[in-house]
């Protein structure tokens, strides 16, 4: 297990909350990750797990594929789209492994 798998173990243990932020993303406010100085904090923390898993489940072109979804952006907001794609699939694939 990676140490971004235990550090989102950590942090998502209310089941609720993970079905939010699989239903409706992390734009609506999540504690942790709502703030560039969170966002970029936890990328820094946990950089290369976030890139080797956007590779896997986006492709070797992660960084175009997101800068897609809002045009052209600063290097803070990719890093915060990055954190909160991963936050997002990790609280998804939780989501669906309760309900199984």
């Amino acid at each position: 297990m990676s140490r971004l798998t235990d550090a989102l173990d950590e942090r998502f243990t209310d089941l609720d909350e993970v079905k939010d932020v699989a239903n409706h993303g992390c734009s609506g406010g999540v504690g942790g990750f709502i703030y560039h100085n969170e966002t970029l904090d936890f990328f820094n923390k946990h950089q290369e797990d976030i890139e080797d898993t956007l590779q896997v489940v986006i492709g070797d072109n992660y960084i175009e594929e997101l800068s897609k979804l809002k045009g052209v952006i600063t290097m803070r907001e990719l890093m915060n789209m990055m954190v909160w794609y991963i936050v997002e699939d990790y609280c998804q694939s939780k989501s669906l492994l309760e309900a199984a």
